[in-house]
């Protein structure tokens, strides 16, 4: 009888690390991914805005720093001279940090336009190096974590040592 006792407990504690370790990998998935769009710059390319005369403005809502910028008349791809137009960076829209386009010259009035960087950081990209660093660490101290998770209670039930005999 108190074979069959810690054959069910053995089974138990198999299903709730089983479980655990199902959960702790999905939850790394989730917390991966967010730590690598909040560490990775990007670019993007021949982002069209509409339509704008002198002193309108466009909003990218998705970045908050824009470097390298090139833009071109969309129409007839005509590069505009960066006299023509100024990027404000860490612009407040809406309470959130974003990139503000503004045309500055008439001479392309009721054109539309193709924006270009070559660096972009992404809204939730974190600017100060060490702060990258720490969210770099935090998916390998969960992995270390679901390792103990799945290790400790294996060896603590002595499992491995009724398998082999």
């Amino acid at each position: 009888m108190k074979n069959k006792k810690a054959q069910e407990l053995g089974i138990g504690i198999i299903l709730l690390t089983f479980v655990a370790i199902l959960v702790g990998v999905i939850l790394f998935q989730a917390i991966a991914q967010q730590v690598g769009s909040s560490v990775t710059t990007g670019a993007f390319y021949n982002t069209t805005i509409g339509t704008l005369n002198a002193g309108d403005s466009y909003v990218f809502t998705d970045y908050k720093l824009l470097d390298g910028v090139t833009v071109t008349n969309s129409t007839d791809g005509v590069l505009v001279p960066a006299t023509n137009y100024t990027i404000t960076n860490n612009y407040i829209s809406n309470g959130a940090l974003s990139v503000l386009f503004t045309l500055n010259a008439g001479e392309f009035d009721g054109e539309s336009f193709n924006v270009s960087a070559t660096t972009a950081h992404p809204t939730g990209y974190i600017s100060d190096s060490g702060g990258r660093a720490l969210a770099n660490l935090i998916p390998i101290m969960f992995a270390l974590a679901l390792a103990v998770v799945a290790l400790v209670p294996t060896l603590r039930s002595k499992i491995i040592d009724a398998l082999g005999k």
